[in-house]
């Protein structure tokens, strides 16, 4: 990613960043043809047309395809780790090849996961960033041991995850990758569905049905999350400001998330 102040005076960061993770979910969810060699020099910005944001990847000399069933597997598995719903978050990482499932969700997602909360911080805090080196240096048996249980391209699917948080993060986290990562999950899942029901006619309407449902609760699920979060920073500052909780390190910090 060029960090060229004319480029960026033309184009919104949050736009940036919002195509960005959009381009790179598109692949990892739906289509299965990853770039193997995600990285933010590959990735341009330039003023497109509409005097929007564009954003042009390079260096197309090698993909890697992630299967369908593995897609789909994906695509459950994200929704599953954003809703907390620990049954599916397991069923479908057994699905990819992994039994340590847990530790699989927080690599996958390259953050803590609390089970008792349903936000997701875009930028760590010192405990969790501690948290994170802690695991790599204490665990990385069981870290190998997933990683070699995975199919070989969800190693690719990774490193575009990992490039687009660091490239988010570094445009000072204007969106909310887990969020529009997981909307771009549950799309690609009904939309690979829907490919599939189109071949069975007399079903193709209850199959379409279903994923509108689907696609409806986990929508509904997702806002109320944002709602509930931005209501209880709210409330935090309003309490902070008269005295009643202490404004300290750790507060700050959630209030900035």
């Amino acid at each position: 990613l060029h960090d060229n102040k004319r480029t960026f005076s033309l184009a919104s960061t949050s736009q940036t960043a919002d195509k960005l993770i959009r381009t790179f979910a598109e692949q990892i969810f739906y289509t299965g043809f990853i770039h193997a060699d995600p990285h933010p020099g590959n990735v341009l910005v330039r003023r497109g047309p509409d005097k929007k944001a564009e954003l042009v990847l390079l260096d197309h000399g090698l993909y890697d395809f992630l299967r369908k069933k593995d897609r789909v597997a994906l695509c459950k598995l994200w929704r599953s780790i954003i809703l907390r719903d620990e049954p599916a978050m397991k069923k479908h990482s057994e699905d990819l090849g992994v039994k340590d499932y847990f530790l699989f969700c927080e690599i996958l997602l390259q953050r803590p996961i609390n089970m008792r909360e349903m936000g997701l911080a875009n930028i760590l805090t010192r405990e969790e960033t501690a948290y994170m080196r802690e695991m790599a240096m204490n665990h990385f048996e069981r870290i190998m041991e997933v990683l070699k249980s995975l199919p070989r391209p969800m190693l690719l699917v990774f490193r575009n995850i990992n490039t687009v948080r660091s490239i988010n993060i570094t445009l000072g986290a204007p969106v909310d990758r887990y969020f529009i990562m997981a909307k771009s999950a549950v799309k690609g899942w009904s939309r690979i569905r829907a490919f599939d029901s189109s071949r069975l006619p007399k079903i193709a309407v209850f199959r379409w049905l279903w994923m509108v449902w689907e696609s409806l609760k986990f929508e509904f699920a997702l806002r109320s999350e944002v709602v509930a979060m931005r209501l209880t920073a709210s409330l935090l500052r309003l309490l902070a400001h008269f005295g009643l909780v202490p404004a300290d390190e750790q507060m700050y910090q959630y209030l900035q998330h």
